[in-house]
C-alpha cells in the first residue's frame, strides 16, 4: 500500500519554549518562539507536565520525549489542514539559586528547575538532542534565565538545519535498539508482537530518557512506522488510512516499493490507539476514555504500578528489565513458538557478542561486523515481519477451500501451514485488530508469491531472495 501523505509545507521545527516550575502554580510555559510569531503552547495544557517529568528533580539532567495532538484552527482547516501529531523533546536541569546572577521575585526555593523544549513535526529526536543538550547547559551556566537570546538562536539554528527535510537515518539517530534487545532478550519479540496486537502497553522506569527511547526503539522495528506516526497522539486520529492506495506495482530492487507492496508500515496507532512515550498523571484520564482502545505509553510515577491492572495489559519495567503480561487473554497469543525463540535468541546472541564492557558506553558498537548492529536488528525484524505477513496470507489461502486445497494450488516448497510456526493463537488475535483490517484491505491476496511464507528459523528468506523472486515473477 502506498501513502499519499505529503511533506508539510511548513518547516519541520514548530517552535522552542522554556518551561519552569513555579512554586505555587507548578510547571508552566515561560517563553515561546516559533512560526509566524504564534504562541502555540497555549493549545497544549499538558506540555509543561510532559516537559518536567515526575522525579526529574532527582537527576542533574534528563530528557523527555512526547507526542502532542495538533488541532488546526478555523483558518488552517479552510486551507485543508487536518488534526495531526507533533513531537516534543525536552531537556531539563536544575540549579541552586545561589549560583544565579539574577533572581526574579518568583524565585523562592533553594533550587530552580527548568526545561528547554523543542516541538517538531517529525520525531527527529537524535539530531535535536545533541544541540538541545548544549544549549540547555549554556542557558543554565549564564545564570540569568531572563536572557533568552540563546533560546532564540537555537530555534533559528534548528529551522535552518532542517530546512531541506530529513532522511530515514535522521529518524533512527539516537535510538537505543541494541540496549532494548540486550535488556529484554527474547522478550523483545514478545513486545513486538504485543504492539502488533494493539495491546495496552505501559513502560515504567526512573530514567525518563531511557524510558522514552526504549519505546521509540520498539516502534522502529515496524518498517516505515517512525515516518508515519501522524495518527499517534490521539485515538481520534485516523488520517493515514484515508491517504492509502493499494500498491499494484512492484520494483524488485526498490525496498520502499517492496515494503509498500507488503502493506508496511502496519498502522498500530490508527483509530482507537495512542502513543505517548512520556505520559504524566494529568493525561491518565485520556487512557480510560471510551475511544481509547489500546496504547503504548511510558511513566516514571509508581502510582501507575499500584493500579497496573486498571491501565495495562502488559507492564514493561525498564529499571528491572522485566515484562509482565497482566491480561490472561494475551498469554496464549504472545507465547513464542520454538521457531520464534530460536530466531530471537540468535539476535540477542549477536548483540551480546558485541556488547561493550560495563565501564564503557552501552551504545558503543565494538565490532566491524554488521551482525549485532542496530541496522542488523531492524533488518532481521523486517524479514521476520514480511515472512509473517506472507504466512498469514497463505493461511487464508489454505482455509478458503474449507478442506485440503488441490495439490496444484499449493506451493511445492512449503509443507503444511507455515502460520503455525508463528503461533496460530497470535495470528487469530491479530485478525481482530484495526491494523490487520487495513493490511488486508490494501494488500494483494497472494503476497506469498513474492515473499516465501516460511518462518526464518525454518529455512527463511533474505531481501536478496525476495528480489530474485520478484524478478522471476516479472519475467514470467
Amino acid at each position: 500500500m502506498n501513502s499519499e501523505v505529503e511533506q508539510p509545507v511548513e518547516g519541520l521545527i514548530v517552535g522552542v519554549c522554556v518551561v519552569g516550575f513555579h512554586h505555587t502554580r507548578g510547571p508552566e510555559v515561560e517563553y515561546w518562539i516559533g512560526e509566524n510569531g504564534k504562541d502555540l503552547s497555549t493549545r497544549w495544557a499538558n506540555l509543561p507536565f510532559q516537559s518536567l517529568p515526575d522525579g526529574s528533580h532527582s537527576h542533574e539532567e534528563d530528557y523527555s520525549y512526547f507526542t502532542l495532538l495538533y488541532e488546526p484552527d478555523e483558518a488552517e482547516v479552510e486551507k485543508g489542514n487536518r488534526p495531526t501529531t507533533y513531537f516534543g523533546i525536552s531537556c531539563n536541569r536544575q540549579i541552586r539559586t545561589t549560583e544565579l546572577l539574577y533572581k526574579s521575585a518568583d524565585v523562592t526555593r533553594s533550587t530552580v528547575q527548568k526545561s528547554v523544549v523543542v516541538v517538531a513535526r517529525k520525531p527527529i529526536f537524535g539530531p535535536i538532542r545533541e544541540k538541545l543538550a548544549v544549549v540547555t547547559r549554556a542557558y543554565f551556566l549564564q545564570g540569568n534565565f531572563e536572557d533568552r537570546t540563546i533560546i532564540d538562536n537555537l530555534y533559528e539554528n534548528l529551522v535552518q538545519l532542517f530546512q531541506y527535510g530529513i532522511g530515514e537515518v535522521d529518524l533512527y539517530n539516537g535510538m537505543t535498539l541494541r540496549e532494548l534487545v540486550y535488556r529484554f532478550k527474547w522478550k523483545t519479540l514478545v513486545l513486538f508482537k504485543a504492539l502488533i496486537l494493539e495491546s495496552k502497553i505501559l513502560f515504567f522506569g526512573s530514567n525518563t530518557e531511557l524510558l522514552c527511547s526504549s519505546q521509540f526503539s520498539l516502534v522502529s522495528l515496524i518498517p516505515g512506522l517512525i515516518e508515519h506516526l501522524e495518527d499517534s497522539a490521539s485515538p481520534i486520529l485516523d488520517t493515514y488510512e484515508y491517504t492509502l492506495k493499494k500498491s499494484n506495482s512492484l520494483r524488485s530492487s526498490d525496498r520502499t516499493s517492496l515494503l509498500a507492496f507488503m502493506g508496511l508500515p502496519l498502522q498500530v496507532f490508527g483509530k482507537g490507539g495512542m502513543f505517548n512515550p512520556y505520559t504524566p498523571l494529568q493525561q491518565l484520564e485520556a487512557l480510560t476514555r471510551e475511544e481509547t482502545k489500546f496504547y503504548l505509553i511510558g511513566s516514571t510515577n509508581s502510582l501507575l504500578l499500584s493500579q497496573k491492572h486498571k491501565f495495562a495489559d502488559i507492564i514493561v519495567n525498564v529499571d528491572e528489565n522485566t515484562v509482565e503480561i497482566l491480561n490472561p487473554n494475551l498469554e496464549g497469543p504472545l507465547h513464542l513458538t520454538s521457531y520464534d525463540r530460536k530466531w530471537v535468541d540468535s539476535i540477542f546472541h549477536a548483540v551480546n557478542e558485541t556488547w561493550p564492557d560495563e565501564a564503557e558506553d552501552p551504545g558503543r558498537f565494538d565490532s566491524v561486523s554488521f551482525d549485532g548492529s542496530e541496522d542488523y536488528i531492524r533488518w532481521q525484524f523486517e524479514e521476520y515481519l514480511m515472512a509473517l505477513l506472507a504466512s498469514v496470507k497463505y493461511d487464508g489461502f489454505l482455509t478458503k477451500y474449507g478442506g485440503p486445497p488441490p495439490p496444484e494450488a499449493l506451493l511445492p516448497q512449503i509443507d503444511g501451514n507455515p502460520a503455525v510456526d508463528f503461533n496460530l493463537d497470535f495470528v487469530e488475535k491479530w485478525k481482530s485488530t484495526n491494523n490487520y483490517r487495513i493490511f488486508q484491505q490494501f494488500t494483494d491476496e497472494e503476497l506469498f508469491d513474492v515473499v516465501e511464507p516460511r518462518h526464518l528459523s525454518s529455512g527463511g528468506i533474505s531481501l536478496e531472495d525476495v528480489q530474485r523472486k520478484v524478478a522471476q515473477c516479472v519475467l514470467t
